[in-house]
């Protein structure tokens, strides 16, 4: 799998690709995508199984709490038909890896209750589960907030 960052021209696909991975109301308007893509704090990453064509992607960025440098994973959305093909786990690692090199001492995200794939992904990835947030998906859908420290990983 190559990762790369991504690209103006990668948006349409992105955008494609994000309403692909969740149901409507919970996946991205054009204009949210293009927030979080162009958020100062945040960088986004494609993976590509082969030259031009995207696996999935991921956008991450940092925040600060309490003088702490934390990073925050806001999405990895790989095509139904490339999971359990390193897409996501390289997608993840290469967004901790530029995490921790920005100082970043752990890494926290928020995902459905209902989303048991995912949680199951995070956990294999040496996530936790730190807290619950209610009605975090279209005020209905509960998240659970998880955490993977950075330092020494």
């Amino acid at each position: 799998m190559n990762i790369r960052e991504a690209r103006a021209e990668d948006f349409a696909e992105l955008y494609a690709l994000d309403q692909a991975c969740f149901a409507p109301g919970i996946s991205w308007s054009k204009a949210e995508l293009g927030f979080f893509l162009k958020y100062p704090k945040n960088f986004a990453l494609v993976a590509e199984a082969e030259p031009g064509r995207i696996a999935g992607f991921a956008i991450a960025g940092t925040l600060r709490r309490s003088g702490v440098l934390l990073g925050r994973l806001i999405t990895i959305d790989v095509r139904p038909e490339m999971r359990r093909r390193r897409a996501g786990g390289d997608l993840l690692r290469a967004a901790e890896e530029r995490l921790r090199a920005a100082g970043a001492t752990a890494l926290l995200l928020e995902v459905a209750v209902d989303n048991e794939s995912a949680q199951a992904f995070y956990r294999q990835h040496g996530f936790a589960q730190t807290g619950r947030i209610r009605g975090y998906y279209l005020g209905r859908t509960d998240a659970l907030t998880m955490e993977k420290p950075l330092e020494g990983s």
